[in-house]
């Protein structure tokens, strides 16, 4: 079954392709997208723009949010006889969503484009933290962690190639951490620098930015953002610093019907550990439960979640 948020990605693509392809006057209007897009891909791709963090004019030319003026436009296409795409924005504009969304790094400290690599991430006084580097497929990605990996401490000192400008600039900048990015991948590194040897050692835990998650996913503000309820659940959320708005929808939409109109209650109490054993013995073992019980609006299902009390 195809992905709709993929198809709904590849419709989007190609209209604006059919205007750049107009506009830049091109042989053909054209647009193959060979392979389909990953569900990656797209989902990302959704998410900047559900969040207001990417804004896509006619013909492709896109912006980041917090973005400084001089950087960009950049276009999600490039010309010839028709339009290419210029594949890895699509996952470079997922990851700098992933980063602001999800890692909490607000949108005015996470850079497109920043020196060497695809993204940065930077403290309060510029300061690089994460650097990342995205590709627009696996096999790509690891060809270029194998070059950056294997660099000699001479093609550090004097890079020629871009694999080894990247291997070079992590040891001239020291980031925190390094994320290597492709659909489907996420692969977070620690550095180990040693007589101008780079080794990038595997890592679970990437750094989190300082952005609460009722702040601004701009600015990193809290204390002028205000969120007004919408239809289906959304909040349509702003900032009275920055300007920067967007929605968002409650982390526990409903699992049947993906509405947000969800009623939370609860129930602390005593349960069985094991309800089946409780039928036949009833000196089971018990536990205590703070169950949190959510009925949705929308079509009226009740579930619940328990967990053992701390």
């Amino acid at each position: 079954m195809a992905d709709p948020h993929a198809s709904e990605l590849a419709n989007r693509l190609a209209c604006w392709a059919r205007t750049f392809a107009g506009e830049h006057g091109l042989d053909s209007s054209e647009l193959r997208i060979v392979p389909s897009l990953h569900p990656d891909e797209a989902g990302g791709f959704g998410l900047a723009i559900g969040l207001n963090l990417v804004t896509i004019g006619a013909t492709g030319e896109f912006r980041v949010a917090g973005a400084d003026t001089s950087k960009g436009p950049y276009n999600l296409f490039s010309r010839g006889p028709a339009p290419a795409l210029n594949r890895e924005y699509l996952i470079q504009i997922a990851a700098f969503a992933e980063l602001v969304a999800h890692h909490g790094w607000p949108a005015r400290q996470v850079v497109f484009e920043y020196d060497a690599f695809d993204l940065a991430a930077l403290d309060g006084p510029g300061h690089l933290v994460v650097a990342a580097e995205a590709k627009r497929d696996q096999q790509s990605l690891e060809t270029t962690l194998a070059k950056m990996a294997t660099a000699t401490p001479e093609e550090l000192s004097a890079p020629a190639t871009a694999d080894h400008r990247k291997a070079a600039a992590l040891v001239r900048l020291r980031p925190q951490a390094f994320c290597a990015i492709a659909p489907g991948v996420r692969r977070w590194f620690t550095l180990s620098v040693d007589d101008d040897s780079l080794r990038l050692v595997p890592s679970a835990e990437p750094p989190r930015g300082p952005r609460g998650d009722s702040a601004c996913l701009v600015c990193g503000a809290d204390e002028d953002v205000r969120g007004v309820p919408e239809r289906g659940g959304r909040i349509r959320m702003s900032c009275g610093g920055c300007g920067h708005r967007w929605s968002r929808t409650p982390r526990r939409p409903c699992p049947r019907c993906g509405s947000g109109e969800v009623e939370d209650g609860g129930y602390p109490g005593w349960a069985y550990e094991d309800v089946e054993e409780a039928r036949e013995d009833p000196g089971a073992d018990w536990h205590y439960v703070d169950w949190q019980v959510f009925r949705c609006r929308n079509c009226r299902n009740v579930w619940q979640v328990g967990s053992h009390a701390q």
